[in-house]
């Protein structure tokens, strides 16, 4: 009796099986009508070429929807709608769109992870108040300015080095190191001390920082991805501190966030009363709201999110600022007179409310137009057409069908914005109508019931640093970093090539 050819005869059906899918893919699938890239139509493989191996299919948008219209099929099962109204549609509040989450082992439970809008709505209700403006100016003597101060004090001895005449500083991890003490200091009532590390050389923000293209990597390939997290958890420690330096940044992060929990859970007395921290507020829910603590889990994952969104994005928009602003001289002088003629005197730091306030107009725009420019999450956020399926843009799309909208394509809209790459914080300073024209099309924080929960303590972070910075400081980018080193990866937020380092001087009177 012959043997059965089992390795050919599965050969061929896979075979079969692929070109099937294929042609149905091509030709039978809801999406067949709708316009986009064949191979984009047949495989995922097509977006993750982009966004791995290259900046990002978030930078190639303008040019397919240029092509192929609003609506663009840009993986078998996921469209990408291009216009502001359709944006709106997807994620206005009480949107019926549902958010895809892939499965992340340090962020699901958190507050991103939730894909139904009565989750989201009810987590909400816990860290609304954590992040609103009264409770960000509430804490900000105890918080903000400390830490600013600390950072400034640390700049100070680069600053008066080399006899007045200055050093280059390494101001990607400078931010990075002022973000993240801060949002954790806040969240946790505890930091990494990294504002304490000679030249900011923190080395736990740099293994955090690593994290992100394991973050993106995931989104592909979460199988492979839960599996290796797995056998990497298994590890030794210092194996994984050794050669998993972006896994063991996220642990580290889980870790501080897992023991804040535990301790409050088992100390429920201990609350600061200056600085409740978002845990205190979960732990003690209002019974009458029907609120209810979250598990554990939940909330260790929702102090990670707090950590990743808190760092990496502020930090990014203070890089641009600092390099936008000390290539643009006009700009540079006008925000330096604006800030001499509100701070008098250059050793005090006066408070957010103030630098929100009519006298530092142009300090306002400088930052919104990092802020555009910055993008916040550049690419796509993932939603689901509830099952009755939507008209959008014009076209039917049937229901359970995954569909997207970039905040890179509103923020460089070129008929809000005119020559949308260019940095000009003049064009916030116009007449009240074309303002909020664009103050509706700038999404870096999104829109909606899932929006940015962290926007008043972002605003005030990167108004007090601006103004201060710039302030005390005379920096030179020139020569120190480049173009190229500010361009940028999409990488779930924007992840530069290089990093802003720059000669810092202290200024004169």
């Amino acid at each position: 009796m012959g043997s059965f050819p089992l390795l050919p005869y599965a050969a061929a059906v896979s075979l079969a099986f692929l070109v099937l899918r294929i042609i149905y893919r091509l030709f039978f699938h809801p999406l067949a009508k709708f316009p986009g890239p064949k191979l984009a139509a047949v495989t995922t493989l097509y977006n993750a070429y982009y966004d791995i191996l290259d900046s990002g299919l978030v930078k190639c948008l303008p040019e397919l929807h240029e092509k192929y219209g609003p609506i663009v099929r840009i993986q078998p099962d996921e469209i990408h709608v291009a216009d502001l109204e359709g944006y709106n549609q997807i994620f206005k509040v009480g949107t019926p769109f549902d958010r895809v989450w892939h499965d992340n082992p340090f962020l699901t439970g958190s507050l991103q992870s939730l894909t139904t809008l009565t989750e989201t709505r009810k987590r909400k209700e816990f860290l609304a108040p954590f992040f609103s403006k009264a409770a960000i100016l509430r804490v900000e003597p105890y918080l903000h300015r400390q830490k600013l101060t600390q950072f400034l004090s640390t700049l100070l001895p680069a600053a008066q080095a080399n006899q007045g005449r200055g050093s280059v500083l390494d101001f990607f991890l400078a931010f990075r190191c002022l973000t993240a003490d801060t949002i954790m200091d806040y969240c946790f009532q505890q930091d990494l001390g990294a504002l304490s590390e000679p030249g900011f050389r923190s080395e736990r923000v740099e293994q955090f920082v690593k994290g992100f293209d394991m973050a993106l990597i995931s989104t592909y390939f979460p199988t492979v991805f839960g599996l290796l997290n797995r056998l990497i958890f298994s590890l030794p420690e210092w194996v994984r501190e050794r050669y998993f330096a972006p896994v063991y940044g996220f642990q580290c992060m889980q870790k501080l966030a897992q023991e804040r929990v535990e301790y409050l859970m088992a100390n429920p007395d201990s609350t600061n009363s200056k600085i409740p921290t978002m845990f205190d507020l979960m732990l003690a829910p209002d019974k009458e709201k029907g609120q209810t603590t979250p598990s554990k889990r939940d909330m260790i994952a929702d102090g990670c999110l707090m950590i990743a969104a808190g760092t990496d994005t502020t930090a990014n928009i203070l890089g641009l600022v600092l390099w936008h602003i000390t290539q643009n001289p006009e700009v540079e002088q006008k925000l330096v007179e604006e800030l001499k003629e509100g701070i008098r005197d250059r050793e005090e730091v006066v408070s957010s409310a103030t630098l929100e306030g009519d006298k530092f107009k142009y300090l306002q725009a400088c930052v919104k137009e990092a802020l555009r420019l910055g993008l916040g999450v550049p690419g796509r956020l993932i939603r689901r057409v509830p099952k009755e399926g939507v008209t959008i843009s014009g076209r039917y799309v049937p229901g359970g069908i995954r569909i997207t909208s970039s905040i890179y394509m509103q923020n460089t809209d070129a008929n809000t914005f005119p020559d949308p790459f260019k940095y000009d914080p003049e064009r916030w300073m116009c007449d009240p109508d074309t303002y909020k024209q664009r103050e509706r099309q700038m999404l870096s924080f999104s829109r909606g019931s899932r929006s940015c929960i962290g926007i008043n303590l972002a605003y005030a972070e990167l108004h007090l640093t601006t103004a201060h910075l710039f302030r005390r400081f005379e920096i030179s980018t020139t020569g120190y970093t480049s173009e190229w080193d500010m361009d940028w990866n999409d990488r779930f937020v924007p992840v530069p090539n290089g990093r802003i380092k720059g000669l810092i001087r202290v200024r004169e009177e």
